[in-house]
């Protein structure tokens, strides 16, 4: 694992990037990286979130994310202080996306049908020895980073990642009112409890995904759901 640059900790900041190459081979290494970082972030999805955030069974929308993340060329955030962070971004809702199910209660919305996702976002977290996924969320104006805990990470040191995740959702390229905890509800039970506990005493709450919905509090049997407004 890299040693983290000699700067203050918690301290964050984006720089921008050159622009893309020309060169074919440059493009497909790109593709490369974002496919990767998208695959991954999706494998965490359940069926729930994949219906809420992308629309299950979409295949044309899930192509869509891959091929749309290419565009990503304005900012980087790799620049991170004791954190790096590396983020994919889609920039082009796809026009004529095959309509998604609706599950049962109705609770995908018209809206919902063109997809809330509009940043893949993969963490590097230096101090603790961590690695986060997750996804930006938007709807009505308003942006929600969603961060996975899984089991690899429960248990670990997570004390000075929770800070750079909070800071991180006050980057002006993310500007996120809310951050939500998916905590793994197939991890070790105890650990599950402490990091529960922990995320409790610095001041988040269990959630639902009613904000994303049409109202109803939806959630997930895989993904404990916790936040904090920001």
């Amino acid at each position: 694992m890299p040693s983290p640059p000699q700067s203050p900790p918690l301290a964050a900041r984006h720089a921008p990037v050159a622009k893309p190459s020309s060169n074919r081979g440059s493009r497909a290494r790109r593709g490369g990286a974002a496919q990767t970082i998208t695959g991954e972030c999706e494998r965490l999805f359940c069926e729930t979130l994949r219906t809420v955030f992308l629309g299950e069974g979409n295949l044309a929308r899930q192509d869509s994310l891959v091929t749309g993340v290419h565009n990503y060329n304005q900012y980087s955030t790799s620049d991170i202080s004791d954190y790096g962070v590396d983020v994919r971004r889609y920039t082009e809702r796809p026009s004529g996306a095959v309509p998604s199910p609706e599950m049962e209660g109705g609770m995908v919305s018209e809206e919902q049908d063109n997809g809330l996702v509009s940043d893949w976002v993969e963490i590097w977290d230096y101090v603790g020895g961590n690695r986060f996924r997750g996804f930006v969320a938007e709807k009505d104006g308003e942006k929600t980073l969603f961060v996975f805990f899984d089991q690899l990470v429960i248990g670990g040191d997570l004390k000075a990642a929770l800070m750079a995740l909070l800071e991180l959702c006050d980057v002006p390229y993310f500007s996120c009112s809310r951050l939500v905890a998916c905590i793994d509800r197939h991890a070790e039970a105890h650990a599950t409890e402490a990091l529960s506990k922990d995320l409790g005493w610095i001041g988040f709450q269990l959630t639902t995904l009613d904000d994303f919905t049409s109202g109803d509090e939806i959630t997930s049997n895989k993904w404990l759901l916790m936040d904090m407004e920001v």
